[in-house]
């Protein structure tokens, strides 16, 4: 069962924040399927990160942990490994459009575990005793 710690939150409403965020400069729809999206795959991506490494494990382990078995990232790096002529320049135009959008997709999968260890690190800071 999913414990609601103070990186599982953060993570999960970076993410959903993250999602509809980006969504929100193409259309009300979009806002909605990004967020829901994102949201999606920080919940699978916390469920894993509880069982190994664990919650509370260092930044170092649990930051990669979280951004990489986000299935919303691995989706990202299969669209541009489909059309790599256009990652690497050597090919442009609207054909490329698809792998813009998944090079952004794969660039804000980094944010919502950093927002579950700032969350993380401040409910820390506040519980220390004085």
């Amino acid at each position: 069962m999913l414990r609601i710690t103070p990186f599982v939150m953060g993570h999960l409403v970076t993410a959903l924040l993250v999602g509809a965020g980006a969504g929100a400069f193409l259309a009300g729809e979009a806002m909605l399927i990004g967020g829901v999206g994102m949201l999606a795959g920080a919940v699978v991506s916390s469920l894993v990160c509880q069982w190994k490494p664990g919650v509370e494990a260092p930044v170092w382990q649990l930051w990669p942990v979280a951004t990489v078995l986000n299935p919303v990232f691995p989706a990202a790096l299969f669209f541009m490994s489909l059309d790599w002529d256009c990652v690497v320049g050597l090919r442009r135009g609207w054909g490329c459009v698809v792998v813009a959008m998944a090079m952004i997709v794969a660039g804000l999968c980094f944010l919502p575990p950093l927002g579950g260890l700032l969350w993380r690190s401040w409910k820390r800071y506040r519980a220390r005793p004085r």
